[in-house]
C-alpha cells in the first residue's frame, strides 16, 4: 500500500512523456489549482446565481407593462386562468396579476438596478480571475476603470447571448420555411441539417465569445492566432455542458419535487461547473507551447529568438 502512491507518480511521469496533450492537461491542471481557479469559480457563481432574480422581476416587469396597455389581452388572461384554476384559488391568481401590472414600473426599475449590481460584480470577479490565471496576480485596482471596464464586459457579453439565441433561432426557422417551400420539410434525415446549423452558429458564436474572454478580459496582448486553439477548446466543452443541461433538465421535467428544488440547484451547480470551466480553459491557453514561449519573451524584454544559421547565432530583427 505504500508503494502505490510511488507507482502511480511514476505512472502519470511515463504517459506524460509519451502523451504531449496529457503533460499539457496536467500542467493545465496545476496553473489552476496554484491560481485557486475553484475559490474564482466560487465568486463568479455567487454573483450570478444572484442576478438570476432581478432578471425575473425584469421579465415579470415587461409583461405587466404589456398587459398594463391591453386592458383586452387581460381580460382574456384573467378568464383563462379562472376557467383552469376555478374558485377561491383563480380568484388569488388573478389578483396577485393585477398587483403585479399595477407595480410594473416599481418592479422593473428594482429589477434593474439589482440586475447592475449583480452583473457588475461577477464581470469584476471574472475579471479578476482571469488576470491571476494569466499573470499570476491582479493589477492594481482603478475604481473608474474597473468599472466602467466591468460595464462594457457586462453589455458585451449580454449583447453576444442575445445575438447568439436571434441568430441559432432564425438560422432555424429560415432552414425550416426554406424547407417547406421546396416541399423537402418531410424529406428523412434532413432536420440533422437544421440542427447542425444551429450548432455551427452557437459554436461560431462560443469561439467569439472565448476569445473575448481569453484577450480583452485578462487585458492581454497576444495574438488571436495563438489564442484561438483554446477558443476552439472551450467553445467545445460550453457546447458539451449544454447538452448535459438540458438532458438532466428533460429528467427531471417528470417530477414536480425534483424540478421544484432540483432545479435551482441543478442550475447551480451547472453555474459553477462553466465558471470552473471558464478558467481551466484559460490555464490551458496559457499553457500552450507558443503562448509560453510569447509570455518567456515578453517577460525577459527581448526579441523572439531566431534560428541560427550555419552554427552562428542570426541577429535579432530590429
Amino acid at each position: 500500500m505504500t508503494q502505490l502512491p510511488g507507482r502511480w507518480q511514476a505512472r502519470v511521469t511515463q504517459l506524460r512523456r509519451r502523451l504531449p496533450w496529457v503533460d499539457h492537461l496536467a500542467r493545465a491542471g496545476g496553473r489552476y489549482q496554484r491560481t485557486q481557479g475553484d475559490l474564482m469559480a466560487a465568486g463568479v457563481t455567487y454573483f450570478v446565481f444572484l442576478g438570476l432574480v432581478p432578471v425575473l422581476l425584469l421579465v415579470a416587469s415587461v409583461i405587466g407593462l404589456v398587459l398594463a396597455g391591453n386592458a383586452l389581452l387581460q381580460q382574456e388572461l384573467y378568464a383563462t386562468i379562472r376557467e383552469t384554476f376555478p374558485g377561491p384559488t383563480g380568484a388569488e391568481i388573478v389578483g396577485e396579476l393585477r398587483g403585479a401590472v399595477g407595480s410594473a414600473r416599481v418592479v422593473g426599475v428594482i429589477g434593474l438596478v439589482g440586475f447592475f449590481y449583480a452583473g457588475l460584480r461577477a464581470m469584476d470577479k471574472l475579471r479578476l480571475g482571469m488576470e491571476r490565471i494569466w499573470k499570476g496576480r491582479v493589477d492594481d485596482p482603478e475604481f473608474l476603470r474597473d468599472n466602467l471596464q466591468d460595464l462594457l464586459a457586462l453589455a458585451a457579453f449580454g449583447l453576444a447571448g442575445l445575438l447568439s439565441l436571434g441568430l441559432t433561432g432564425g438560422v432555424t426557422q429560415a432552414t425550416s420555411w426554406a424547407l417547406r417551400v421546396l416541399g423537402l420539410d418531410d424529406a428523412p434525415g434532413l432536420f440533422l441539417l437544421t440542427a447542425a446549423l444551429g450548432l455551427g452558429l452557437a459554436v461560431v458564436t462560443d469561439v467569439v465569445v472565448f476569445l473575448w474572454l481569453l484577450r480583452v478580459v485578462p487585458s492581454t496582448s497576444y495574438p488571436l492566432r495563438r489564442l484561438l486553439p483554446g477558443a476552439l477548446f472551450g467553445a467545445a466543452g460550453f457546447e458539451a455542458m449544454k447538452l448535459i443541461g438540458s438532458l438532466y433538465l428533460s429528467l427531471i421535467s417528470g417530477s414536480v419535487t425534483a424540478s421544484a428544488f432540483g432545479g435551482a440547484v441543478g442550475i447551480l451547480i451547472w453555474i459553477n461547473v462553466v465558471c470552473r470551466f471558464a478558467f481551466f480553459t484559460a490555464a490551458w491557453t496559457a499553457t500552450l507551447p507558443q503562448v509560453q514561449g510569447d509570455a518567456r519573451v515578453v517577460a525577459e524584454g527581448r526579441e523572439p529568438v531566431v534560428p541560427a544559421v550555419d552554427g552562428r547565432p542570426a541577429p535579432a530583427p530590429g
